[in-house]
Parts: structure tokens; C-alpha cells; sequence
């Protein structure tokens, strides 16, 4: 039963005790007595209506009864004691998730599925909807992507969701920005001041990654209005927390009362995401039909992750066409399996429209020859298995998030080029066996290819035995309401 029904129950055991003990002051006055024994029916009628709660609930709720007809305080007290009991250990919290971006959703599909295991709760999907809007950020496109959804989640339609009156016990979300997206925007319904109204606990599961020392600590509304932020780093921890006092001058609070806020609701419970990466398979994750016969085993398959930021940081595809250039050059041995930001044209015309030309002549020829292919996929994780090492900015998410392959990642430095890896070959497999992350100059995209080329087993990488996230924060979040419950 929901946790709002078990409280109104344990309330009417609550009344009738208290009312049984009245009795014995005032038996002799028959106005009282009636009074009593009114509130005594009407809170057993109550209990009645919760029958159908299981048989030890109605035998309970009989034998309840018949102390409360003999007048039998204490046989009351204790039938009552295992009564509440009862009724406690029922209880069901209603965890509602509302994500409004499915390629976001692996940022809580850990998470349902932990809850919709568990016993205690009753999940609900309730992907949401929100607005693409122009450049005066007004909305100009009402989107709801239910429907891309994987076909394992049950989603609900949230118009027909009456989140208002169903009051869940815990509401998941992964938007933090509220009102303040310059690009997408949330119904204002679900901006996370409003959800906070309808719910014991919201918490906040980012949909980003946290990259360890290049990461922002920049301020989204939802860390400071949920209940709950969950990161996946200590080290995320404390730099949010030492970032309140920004927060504060934000919302226009006292310092002291924003980093409290977030000392509470800052919490390192790892990553959801991570535990998508540990669960690639086969099954999962199907080769695409246009990569069949391309990537094979034969060849180091490289996936080579380009961001927005190398390109502004670099103002050139000097280092792109390089790294093309080597894929090309060496077809037999290696093969790109090339992912650029899927918004890298949109924001090359806004914001460096001198190297649009450029992007658009790489990109045909790229298309146009037989050593890679573009990995133009809305999940990135088809390219994280399917390859057998990535290279990428440090700074990126999915670099990041390759890491927990456990197979090589080569973190690039977009303004470097045509250098030479300072490590003999040697060094390097004895480096690739402690450790599955360098970085150049220190090492080269052609050794690291030609190590693992003559190294079948790296490929594989290196098995990683990680506690489940989505466990972990569906756990924490559980226990803190039944705490709160308790006392």
C-alpha cells in the first residue's frame, strides 16, 4: 500500500487506543461513551476498507476488534503493536521518473531498474515533455519522445499522468536547468520547484558525466531545489560545495545557507551511466547493419570521439585531418569508427562560420572513402563496444565513460601535431598492461595502434568488478525515507 494510506491507518489504530483509554476515565458518563465508541467505528470502518491488504491483515484487524468490543486495553495495545507493524512493512513507495530526453535516459535506467526490482517500490516512467526553442528563446517546437524509448521501459503519457493528485513518494529527474536552457526547456510543470511540491524526495541524476579536474561546477537550479544531487565523484562533491558561494550570489541567498543546502543534498553515489557501459553485450548493443564487414576483428577499430570544445579551443581541423589522414594511410591495421559532436555543423555556422567550409570538405571526403565510418548513432554506446580502443579529448564525457571498458584510451591534445611518442615499444605494452589511459605526448595514436595490433588481448580490456550505481542510489534514497518514516 502507499505510504499516505499506511499513515492514515496507523492513525486510526493510533485514535481508537487513545480513545479506549478515555473510556476508562469517563465510563460513567454516557456522552463520552458515545463519543468513543463513534470514533472507535468510524476508524475501524476505515481499516475495514484496506481488507482486501492480505489475509494476516484481516486476521489482525479481527482480532484488533474483538479487544476493542471486550474493552481489552492491553490485548488492544499489543494486537495494535503487531497491527502498525503490519502495516508499515506494506508499504510501497510510488518512485516516479521523469526524463524528457531519451538518449539521456541511461543516466536512470539503472536506477528503475534497481527500483522496479524492488519489493518496496512501484516504479513509473513518465518521460516529459518539453520545447525546442529559437534564438529569443521562445518555444517554437512542443516535443514528448515517449516513444523513443527502449522498447523494455513502460512509459506513461504525462498528460494522462495526474501527478498532482497522485503525490509519489520520490520523483527522479535528470534536467537541471529549469527555466534557464537557452536551447530545450522543460513544461514549467516539471521545473524542479514545482515537482518538489509533489513529492517527499526529488532527486537529481546528472545526465553528463563528471570528468575529474576539467569538469564545471556551474550552477543548475535542481542541485540547489532537489532534495538530492547524485554524483560520481567525491572530488564532484567538494567542488560543487566550494562553488556555493556562487550558487548563493545566484539565487541571492546568504553562503552559509547555500553550502548547508549542498553539504546535505551533495551526495557520491557513482554513475548510472557507468553501469550502462558494464552492461554492453551482443544483445544490447547489435553491430549496425552499415558497420558489418567493416569492422572486423582483423584491424585495431579506433573510435575516435571529436567535441566542440577541441575545435574552439584549437580554431582548426589541422589535428582532424591529421588523425584522418593516419586511418587512411594504415586501412589494413586500423579503422576509424568516427563520432564529432553531433551538433558540430549547427555550432560551427553560429559560432566559427570561417571553418563550416572546411568541416563540410573533411566530412565528404571522409564519407566518400573505404577507412572509417561515421557513428552518427543517437547512443554512443554501439561505437564504445563495438571499437577496441577510443581516442579522444580528456575532457569529454564519453572518453571518460570509456574508461570503464577497460579497454585503451589515448586522451588527445587537440593542438598537437606531427610529434613523435616519446616511449620505446616496450615501455608502452608495459604501460597498456598497468594501466588503460595515456595521453599524448607521451604516447602516439600509431604506437598505441601498433601495440595493440600485435596484442590481441587489449583489445579485450580489463575486467572492472564495480558495485551497481543504479542499486546503490535506489538503496540510499529508500533508507532515507524509512528512516524519516521512523522517526
Amino acid at each position: 500500500m502507499r505510504k499516505r494510506t499506511a499513515k492514515k491507518l496507523v492513525k486510526c489504530v493510533d485514535d481508537i487506543l487513545s480513545s479506549m483509554e478515555m473510556l476508562t476515565k469517563f465510563k460513567e458518563n454516557s456522552y463520552m461513551v458515545s463519543k468513543v465508541k463513534k470514533v472507535c467505528s468510524d476508524n475501524t470502518a476505515v481499516l475495514e476498507t484496506k481488507k482486501d491488504a492480505g489475509e494476516r491483515y484481516s486476521e489482525l484487524l479481527d482480532e484488533f476488534k474483538k479487544k476493542i468490543e471486550s474493552s481489552d486495553i492491553e490485548g488492544a495495545k499489543k494486537t495494535a503493536d503487531d497491527f502498525k507493524n503490519l502495516i508499515s512493512d506494506s508499504v510501497v513507495y510510488k518512485v516516479v521518473f521523469m526524463p524528457y530526453k531519451a538518449s539521456m535516459w541511461d543516466s536512470l535506467e539503472s536506477v528503475w531498474m534497481a527500483a522496479d526490482k524492488d519489493k518496496r517500490c512501484e516504479a513509473v516512467v513518465v518521460p516529459i515533455t518539453y520545447y525546442e526553442l529559437d534564438s529569443n528563446r521562445n518555444p517554437v517546437k512542443r516535443v514528448n519522445e515517449r516513444e523513443e524509448f527502449p522498447e523494455y521501459v513502460p512509459v506513461v503519457n504525462d498528460e494522462e499522468y495526474d501527478l498532482e493528485n497522485d503525490r509519489p513518494d520520490i520523483i527522479y529527474i535528470h534536467n537541471p536547468y529549469d527555466n534557464t536552457n537557452l536551447v530545450t526547456r522543460v513544461d514549467s510543470r516539471y521545473y524542479s520547484w514545482n515537482l518538489k511540491k509533489y513529492c517527499e524526495k526529488l532527486v537529481y541524476v546528472p545526465y553528463y558525466k563528471w570528468v575529474g579536474g576539467v569538469s564545471s561546477a556551474s550552477f543548475k537550479s535542481a542541485m540547489y531545489y532537489a532534495d538530492y544531487t547524485v554524483q560520481s565523484s567525491d572530488d564532484a562533491v567538494k567542488r560543487c560545495i566550494e562553488a556555493s558561494p556562487e550558487y548563493a550570489t545566484i539565487l541571492g541567498l546568504e553562503t552559509i545557507v547555500v553550502r548547508k543546502a549542498m553539504e546535505k543534498k551533495l551526495i557520491n553515489l557513482g554513475s548510472p551511466e557507468v553501469d550502462k557501459v558494464l552492461s554492453l553485450s551482443k544483445d544490447n548493443v547489435p553491430m549496425p547493419d552499415d558497420w558489418k564487414g567493416k569492422v572486423i576483428q582483423s584491424r585495431v577499430n579506433v573510435l575516435y570521439n571529436t567535441t566542440l570544445d577541441e575545435i574552439f579551443k584549437s580554431k582548426t581541423f589541422d589535428k582532424v585531418k591529421e588523425t584522418l589522414a593516419f586511418f587512411k594511410e594504415n586501412s589494413e591495421k586500423a579503422f576509424v569508427i568516427w563520432r564529432p559532436h553531433p551538433l558540430m555543423k549547427q555550432t560551427l555556422i553560429s559560432m566559427l562560420p570561417n571553418l563550416v567550409n572546411e568541416y563540410n570538405e573533411i566530412m565528404n571526403e571522409f564519407v566518400n572513402g573505404d577507412y572509417g565510418v561515421i557513428d552518427a548513432n543517437p547512443s554512443m554506446y554501439y561505437a564504445m563496444f563495438w571499437s577496441d580502443m577510443c581516442y579522444g579529448c580528456k575532457t569529454s564525457s564519453l572518453t571518460e565513460l570509456y574508461k570503464y571498458t577497460g579497454k585503451m584510451v589515448l586522451e588527445d591534445d587537440p593542438k598537437l601535431t606531427k610529434f613523435v611518442s616519446k616511449c620505446s615499444t616496450e615501455n608502452i605494452l608495459n604501460k597498456l598492461k598497468e594501466s588503460n589511459v595515456v595521453s599524448e605526448p607521451d604516447y602516439s595514436l600509431d604506437s598505441i595502434v601498433d601495440i595493440i595490433a600485435g596484442n590481441d588481448e587489449l583489445k579485450d580490456g580489463k575486467h572492472l568488478n564495480l558495485e551497481n550505481s543504479g542499486f546503490k542510489i535506489n538503496n540510499y534514497i529508500l533508507e532515507k525515507m524509512c528512516q524519516e518514516d521512523e522517526n
